[in-house]
């Protein structure tokens, strides 16, 4: 018998240690952002996620009462790639420079393809399911027009711009910029994104040239 087989047994009371609730809870988001984006949200089941999460769907239930829960979730997980606000107040830049901020028009790599990818499904979900897309704005997790918003009023108090109708200006400045990147097909969300996100940067000068920027 060796020393170690010597040394006492210590027991840990309780129930034995598990993975890591945000660990798990990042997996079945991870998980279900890739089923939502392969098959749909009507064709992803809780069985398909919890396969892909290596999780049970007893783990997933305990995380997200159902399958809209668990949707919101993935596009609440992201939804700073699409619209990132409010700002910080110690940001000092211009307003040119800050809607470049706002809409995140100088991300590539995984994080443009992310956001290529949410657009795709918010489009085609809205489509098939508006009573989905009424939950998403009832919770609050797409409320981006309405902070675009209250940043254009915020601007507006601060005097750095001169607008008469926030609302308009941000439904406007949503269709320029979600307009051109929203991709015709996944595939081709690649295709073409810096020239797009050159033409978007041009429009948005139009923009700010009729907002008398101070």
């Amino acid at each position: 018998m060796s020393d170690l087989d010597q040394l006492p047994v210590t027991r840990k009371r309780g129930r034995p240690k598990t993975l890591d609730e945000e660990t798990r809870r990042q997996a079945i988001l991870a998980s279900a952002y890739d089923a939502f984006k392969e098959v749909g949200f009507a064709k992803t089941t809780t069985a398909d996620v919890a396969k892909r999460a290596k999780t049970s769907k007893r783990n997933i239930y305990e995380l997200f009462t159902n399958k809209i829960e668990l949707f919101a979730a993935v596009i609440a997980h992201h939804r700073h790639l699409l619209v990132d606000l409010p700002r910080p107040e110690s940001e000092n830049l211009s307003i040119e420079e800050t809607l470049h901020k706002i809409f995140q028009l100088d991300i590539v790599g995984d994080e443009a393809q992310i956001r290529a990818a949410m657009l795709h499904l918010l489009h085609r979900e809205a489509v098939l399911f508006p009573e989905l897309t009424d939950y998403l704005y009832e919770q609050r997790i797409i409320c981006h027009r309405e902070l675009v918003m209250d940043w254009l009023e915020l601007e507006n108090q601060r005097g750095r711009i001169q607008i008469d109708d926030v609302e308009v200006y941000a439904g406007l400045l949503m269709d320029v910029v979600f307009g051109a990147l929203l991709p015709r097909s996944i595939q081709h969300a690649a295709t073409g994104h810096e020239l797009r996100v050159a033409h978007i940067k041009k429009r948005l000068q139009i923009i700010l040239a009729s907002m008398n920027v101070a």
